[in-house]
């Protein structure tokens, strides 16, 4: 008899272990749309929102990777909208770093949790990318090396995943000193292109290049063709209204 219970009361378990499962999958599913959709939007108090729904799922199982993950998303999504936001090439307020020091705080955490997983890897690269941005010489050389360490895991990872090529071609463009002439990086993104002429990104960083290098007509035509492919692309029409501002237009 007590035999038969044992059984009931271990089919009852299993049965809400595999109901909460579902649950914590769908919060986070949910979230997660929350976060595109607040990044799309540059819409920070959706971002926030969605923030505040990872801290909780955080809470209640700390040994799941994806809470601190997408948390670590939230806050580097609400730094980008601050950055595209600001008349200035970056957030001047302080807000933006702050929340890049946080993403980068949490996705070391979901590292710690996951050591295999990709898509942590690639946002851990673009967190420590921006971080760079923000800091000056030499306050940025502490991040070289964990960035470096950082895209060769990616790589080792998944070498064929689309956004580890664009990060390997970003590496190639601004991983070393002195940098190399913009054609070396043109020619990575050019192969990534003619692999997918939809890849909005690449034509975004080709664009980027040429504008370092103060060529006009190429950043421009290469901002051009990411907002052709990606109307919403942030970053590209915030670089070609500046280009149009330096050229008096």
């Amino acid at each position: 008899m007590n035999r038969i219970v044992l059984v009931i009361v271990s089919v009852v378990l299993l049965v809400f272990g595999s109901i909460a499962v579902g649950q914590t999958q769908d919060a986070i599913k949910s979230g997660a749309a929350d976060v595109e959709k607040g990044w799309q939007a540059l819409d920070i108090p959706l971002l926030e929102k969605s923030l505040t729904s990872f801290e909780e799922m955080a809470k209640k199982d700390p040994k799941d990777y994806q809470a601190p993950y997408y948390q670590a998303m939230a806050h580097f999504a609400i730094a980008d909208s601050l950055d595209i936001k600001s008349e200035e090439e970056f957030d001047q307020s302080g807000k933006s770093d702050e929340h890049v020091d946080k993403a980068l705080e949490l996705i070391k955490t979901a590292q710690g949790l996951k050591e295999d997983s990709v898509d942590i890897y690639i946002l851990k690269f673009q967190i420590i990318r921006r971080k760079m941005f923000h800091v000056s010489f030499p306050g940025l050389m502490m991040y070289v090396a964990d960035r470096t360490a950082t895209y060769e895991k990616a790589k080792e990872l998944a070498p064929d995943n689309t956004s580890v090529q664009i990060i390997s071609a970003i590496q190639v463009a601004e991983g070393g000193w002195p940098p190399p002439p913009p054609e070396k990086p043109i020619a990575e993104f050019e192969k990534l292109v003619k692999k997918d002429p939809k890849l909005a990104d690449a034509y975004y960083h080709m664009g980027y290049i040429w504008d370092k290098a103060k060529k006009v007509d190429d950043a421009k035509k290469n901002y051009e063709k990411a907002l052709e492919l990606n109307p919403n692309h942030h970053w590209a029409k915030k670089r070609l209204k500046g280009l149009s501002a330096s050229a008096g237009t």
